[in-house]
């Protein structure tokens, strides 16, 4: 997925979601574990830490085991991003390294295997290093979470036809969370045709990439993760197709990169001049999109970008009524390790609700009232605390 490097003239590492909620849970700080992504599942930093600690004790008994290579890189890439991405997270511990000191190491002890290449490939940035990730793509097409770093090459060097190949093959191991892929159904049907949306977050992007190449479901959407645009080349080339003056950020620091993310947005959102209608994902962090708010309005699971004033009651009704698959909110009946993620988005439904509540409690319609009131209901049993509950609630009900 979609990260931060310590120099943003390289591009952009393995999964991780731009706003993971880490919680202090008892986890096993004595045994080496498989590491999975943050961006799959919730896991508290000192985990990854110690299990940095433990991994290079694995590796100190043997330095040409791949495996034990590939989970000890992991796991100070975990540590990394749920630091938030700040470059001191290194002085938490002796073991913790940045994955081009790591590459450096492998280099010596691994070259030339499929560990070597999958790791410099996506760390060392798509421009200079993606003949290494694909190396590692011929040689294991089906590795477990090689996907999301060929969907991110293959975006960031506009190859359509890759970024399909991949997300066929990566849907098809049913791997993907399918909470995250319905959330992401809806927000596609949110949205008008021909539409463009702006979203940050690994875990509201690779779904919708997903949903459009492995079921051609609304392709003609355009997806931009805000994360490409610090990508110089990445940027030139959007902000062409939508008519916008290029715009130069400079040199991007790691623990700056807001900063960025905030410039990129407010340009794209006010400059651009093409008719298409533009959306921003109601997951994106408030702070990106500040000084726009009052030409945002609920439209389903986004905002859509306005300068006039319109009536967004029909629109969301529509959606609730007759497009929205919300199934997943009442029942669902498989194990989803990224269910603290889905939990946390779906908390995005509360603002499109909340405008039909107020319709259909003007119009005294009791049957869709209590519609609505049992669906928030279950979106606020998945809370993690019951302050944020109350919060939530008494954010909706009021007038």
């Amino acid at each position: 997925m979609i990260s931060k490097v310590k120099n943003f003239t390289y591009f952009f590492l393995l999964l991780f979601p731009l706003n993971t909620f880490c919680q202090e849970n008892k986890e096993n700080y004595d045994t080496p574990e498989k590491q999975i992504s943050f961006a799959r599942e919730k896991k508290p930093h000192t985990y990854y830490v110690k299990q940095a600690e433990l991994w290079l004790n694995e590796l100190k008994k043997d330095f040409t085991s791949e495996n034990s290579w590939f989970n000890y890189y992991r796991a100070c890439r975990n540590a990394q991003g749920s630091a938030d991405w700040k470059s001191d997270f290194i002085k938490e511990s002796p073991s913790l390294k940045f994955g081009e000191e790591i590459i450096d190491s492998m280099k010596v002890y691994i070259p030339n295997t499929f560990t070597y290449y999958f790791v410099a490939g996506s760390t060392g940035g798509v421009t200079s290093n993606g003949d290494f990730l694909m190396k590692a793509y011929k040689l294991n097409p089906d590795f477990e979470g090689i996907h999301a770093t060929v969907v991110t090459h293959a975006t960031s060097t506009f190859d359509t036809e890759l970024r399909k190949e991949v997300n066929k093959r990566w849907f098809r191991r049913n791997e993907f969370s399918i909470g995250l892929l319905n959330y992401a159904y809806n927000v596609l049907m949110s949205l008008a045709p021909n539409s463009i949306i702006l979203v940050e977050n690994d875990n509201d992007t690779y779904p919708l990439w997903m949903l459009q190449d492995a079921k051609n479901i609304r392709p003609d959407v355009e997806i931009i993760n805000i994360d490409f645009l610090l990508f110089q080349e990445y940027r030139e080339r959007i902000f062409k197709e939508l008519n916008i003056q290029p715009i130069e950020l400079g040199k991007i620091d790691l623990n700056e990169y807001a900063q960025n993310w905030a410039k990129v947005v407010n340009t794209l959102v006010t400059s651009h001049k093409i008719s298409r209608p533009l959306y921003i994902g109601l997951s994106m962090a408030p702070e990106r999109y500040k000084g726009l708010e009052d030409n945002l309005y609920v439209e389903g699971l986004a905002y859509r970008y306005s300068k006039s004033k319109f009536n967004n009651d029909l629109a969301n009704r529509e959606l609730l009524e007759n497009r929205f698959s919300l199934d997943y909110l009442t029942n669902h009946f498989y194990y989803d390790t990224s269910e603290d993620f889905v939990n946390k988005f779906n908390l995005n439904y509360l603002k499109p609700f909340k405008i039909c509540y107020q319709y259909y409690k003007k119009h005294n319609e009791t049957k869709k009232l209590n519609k609505i009131n049992d669906l928030v209901s279950r979106l606020l049993s998945k809370t993690e605390s019951d302050e944020d509950r109350i919060k939530y609630k008494n954010d909706f009900y009021k007038e």
